[in-house]
């Protein structure tokens, strides 16, 4: 009833999703008990998941973020600290399921979510993966890869915190590939040298555009890069080397690097180290395409803590009731991430009762009749009953006004689209109880 209170209200304060002081009592109770576990709570969503990806090539995206609840540490207890060592929260780590033919959001895969609690020990870089929070990487993906069980191939894909030499080396298998951005400069096996100098001496393959997203102080632009692939053989870190692990790995790296950008300082290099085949510019391209998919992670997290769902803003009090509400706000977010990129094309290829009811539905058909205009450009363009049908309507609700050359809507229209949707859909129950 919480999972699905939180969805309806797109919100993860108590007080927003109980009706009732009694019921409010009866969250909060179940968010404190101990036998409502965080992969209890994922399971459930990664079970859906692996459904909708049956069948399909599909990017496992990870990524971490803090949860930050420094301004209300005094009413908190049992956290940790976060990034900056002072402040107090959790970190969630998800790995998120996206179609790699579309893009679209299939659901959450799976997560970890944590306290820290204690400083890293002297010899912490000595120690095996399994002992440092680094692990996160290895165990989230096998867990995701555990969910998706019908899809025939997946690749896990990381940013520069995950250039680890066990997630290269122990990652991959028959269905499963590595993408992943490299930020050490590793040494190479019997040929020498250094990875990035490598990549550096070979000759350009050709040239690609795209448009580089938007950032908080950095606007969107477009960008011109020049492409080098090399097949590299990277030799293993003698620190905290295992010997589980093969002396030598041989991966695909793809560096893209703009040409002319505004200043040095902005300019955008990616090293891309894959176990993908990369054997033309074509092959290289699509690494590229495929990683610039890992911004989906980053508007999920923007999600679960915008005044969207407000996460931080939790009343809660307790550590481990807070790492439950934090896994049941990833998969609300997850929700409304779906509609965000199912609002074109890509959701065409879903059928709206993915996330909406029967009765729901009834309520989308009577809700689009009336939000459509007299014109072509103001009716819903989608096929009826598909996914990018319902999320037209429920942009509409959230205050977009249905014109295509107008800024597409993201998870704050869709999220108040949501609360609207299912206020109305509330009525409709009310008013046709049979």
């Amino acid at each position: 009833m919480v999972l699905e209170r939180m969805c309806t209200r797109v919100s993860a304060g108590l007080r927003r999703l109980a009706d009732t002081r009694a019921e409010q009592i009866a969250f909060t109770r179940l968010f404190r008990n101990p036998q409502v576990t965080v992969p209890e709570i994922v399971r459930t969503a990664a079970a859906r998941t692996g459904e909708a990806a049956a069948g399909r090539h599909v990017l496992i995206i990870e990524d971490s973020s803090e949860i930050n609840y420094e301004a209300k540490a005094s009413r908190k207890r049992g956290l940790g600290r976060v990034g900056n060592g002072k402040d107090v929260g959790l970190f969630v780590h998800p790995a998120l399921a996206v179609d790699a033919a579309d893009g679209s959001v299939l659901g959450l895969a799976a997560a970890t979510i944590w306290r820290r609690r204690e400083q890293k020990a002297h010899d912490y870089q000595a120690l095996p993966i399994e002992a440092k929070e680094s692990y996160k990487w290895i165990a989230t993906a096998k867990a995701a890869r555990q969910a998706l069980t019908d899809t025939p191939l997946a690749t896990v894909i990381g940013d520069r915190e995950a250039d680890i030499y066990e997630v290269l080396a122990r990652l991959p298998d028959e269905r499963t590939h590595v993408l992943i951005r490299a930020v050490r400069d590793r040494a190479l096996g019997e040929q020498g040298g250094r990875l990035f100098g490598e990549i550096a001496k070979t000759p350009e393959a050709g040239r690609t555009a795209f448009e580089l997203q938007a950032r908080p102080g950095r606007p969107a632009r477009k960008v011109q890069l020049a492409v080098r692939f090399a097949a590299v053989a990277l030799r293993q870190p003698r620190l905290g080397a295992d010997c589980r692990d093969p002396r030598e790995i041989t991966l695909n790296m793809v560096e893209v690097r703009e040409i002319d950008p505004p200043s040095p300082k902005e300019a955008v290099i990616w090293r891309l180290l894959t176990t993908h085949a990369v054997k033309t510019l074509a092959d290289a391209c699509r690494m590229v395409d495929l990683y610039r998919l890992r911004w989906t992670v980053e508007q999920l997290f923007r999600t679960v803590k915008s005044q969207a769902i407000d996460l931080e803003e939790s009343l809660l009090a307790d550590g481990e009731a807070l790492e439950r509400l934090a896994a049941t706000a990833l998969i609300v977010a997850t929700r409304v991430m779906q509609l965000v990129h199912g609002r074109n094309a890509a959701g065409q290829a879903f059928k709206a009762a993915r996330l909406f009811s029967p009765a729901e539905i009834t309520v989308l058909e009577a809700l689009i009749a009336r939000l459509e205009g007299k014109t072509q450009k103001q009716n819903n363009p989608h096929p009826q009953h598909t996914l990018a049908w319902a999320a037209w309507c429920i942009a509409r609700l959230g205050g977009w006004n249905g014109y295509a050359k107008e800024r597409p809507p993201g998870p704050v229209t869709f999220s108040n689209g949501l609360r609207r949707f299912h206020a109305i859909a509330e009525g409709f129950a009310l008013a046709n109880p049979n």
